[in-house]
């Protein structure tokens, strides 16, 4: 079975499995969906240990669960909708948990590997932590079905067509970007248009977010999402390049790790939220 194959299996399987657990499984604020986000957060943190440990910075086992703490808590906020910011105390409370690891474990090397230990740590609660919880955020949303649905389809449907362009007619325009010499721009511009188009036609035909999102505003979604989605996908390229590997897991098959799948998702969440609630 050739990559290109697996590659679009698993998002054929990917994304009903994704359909049924939002449209058919939305009870008690999504927890289905967000015990999903919890064990990807963990997984994914998992993977980005053993990265850091191919780096030289070797970090203690509890801290992907704790990790896990971040989409936990974002389900709460949404369930229970707390007076208070719980997001954002749990990032605290994990920033003085890690400093107060650090301080017994550090003199195991006599805290000349603290600050390595200390940014790995701290990176991880951003990556994959903070920005996972971006699209759990989704489901607070009114259309919230509607809204997770788009996302993943401009994230896939740009993941795909580039990866379809780039092999059609990205032969000559290739090392666009040095980080991903396999990258086209032919890839690039495919996708970012695909997932423009998929998210004018999804806006225009889709009941409930049709009547939210104007056309115009769709294109912008496409295109941003695309943007930032590509950008997710070329960072992790280059934290697996730093460390001199390929893949940064085997589990999903045709794309490696499940890092290799998510990275788009991770730093398009953001940017799609923050439109979608402007637009």
């Amino acid at each position: 079975m050739t990559s290109m194959t697996k590659r679009v299996l698993t998002t054929a399987i990917t994304l009903p499995l994704l359909f049924i657990i939002i449209y058919f499984m939305p009870y008690y604020s999504y927890a289905a969906f967000s015990a999903l986000a919890v064990l990807t957060a963990i997984a994914a943190s998992i993977e980005m240990r053993g990265l850091f440990e191919k780096g030289g910075v070797t970090l203690h086992p509890s801290v992907p669960l704790l990790i896990g703490l971040l989409p936990l808590v974002q389900w709460l906020d949404i369930a229970c909708e707390p007076s208070l910011p719980i997001v954002n105390l749990t990032m605290v409370a994990l920033a003085l948990l890690f400093f107060s690891m650090e301080l017994v474990m550090g003199k195991v090397d006599h805290y000349k590997g603290s600050l390595a230990r200390i940014s790995a740590k701290a990176f991880l609660v951003i990556y994959p932590g903070l920005l996972i919880t971006y699209i759990q955020r989704l489901t607070s949303l009114p259309y919230a079905g509607e809204a997770l649905l788009l996302f993943f389809l401009l994230i896939f449907g740009n993941d795909v067509f580039a990866f379809l362009f780039g092999m059609w007619l990205g032969k000559g325009n290739r090392g666009v970007v040095a980080v991903s010499p396999n990258k086209s721009l032919a890839g690039f511009i495919g996708g970012t248009v695909s997932a423009m188009a998929l998210g004018l036609l999804f806006c225009l035909f889709v009941p409930g977010i049709k009547d939210q999102v104007t056309l115009p505003a769709a294109l912008v979604l496409g295109f941003a999402t695309a943007t930032a989605a590509n950008i997710g996908d070329l960072i992790e390229s280059a934290f697996k390049r730093s460390v001199d590997v390929k893949d940064s897991g085997h589990i999903i098959p045709g794309r490696g790790g499940l890092l290799d799948s998510i990275d788009s998702m991770l730093v398009g969440a953001p940017i799609f939220w923050l439109l979608l609630t402007i637009l």
